[in-house]
């Protein structure tokens, strides 16, 4: 078995055009799985981000979400980041809650800053089996 098979894609923010707000972000619950990266990408933009994205979590995924200490870039994206992948490391096997979100505040720019982020959770339990999860479609070469 190929080890990227035993990882799970979710979509922590829709990609979208944000201007002066923080991008939606999805709760990605980290149930059966002992890491997580996330991936946050900058497209086209005219303004920088606000402060650096970071991660927070909370045990409920409506309920109030917190900071992760260390859980945020070192550098903010500026207004010239156009084309950037930036990636956020979390080792789950801490003391964090159970569900994950990316927080990317986004200047107030003439149009604003096209921006997205997927999750990839990692080495699953022994319990948890599923190959490609969360993938609509995988083509194998």
């Amino acid at each position: 078995m190929i080890a990227i098979e035993k990882t799970k894609a979710v979509i922590a923010i829709s990609p979208l055009l944000v201007d002066n707000a923080t991008a939606t972000a999805v709760a990605i619950d980290t149930l059966g799985y002992k890491h997580l990266r996330v991936y946050l990408t900058v497209g086209v933009t005219d303004i920088a981000m606000t402060a650096a994205p970071k991660l927070q979590d909370c045990a409920t995924s409506g309920g109030s979400y917190a900071d992760i200490t260390g859980a945020v870039l070192t550098t903010t994206p500026a207004a010239d980041a156009d084309e950037s992948i930036y990636a956020l490391d979390l080792d789950l096997r801490g003391t964090h809650e159970r569900y994950i979100k990316i927080v990317a505040a986004c200047g107030d720019g003439t149009a604003g800053i096209n921006v997205a982020a997927t999750a990839i959770l990692s080495r699953p339990d022994s319990g948890t089996t599923t190959l490609n999860a969360g993938l609509t479609e995988v083509v194998a070469v």
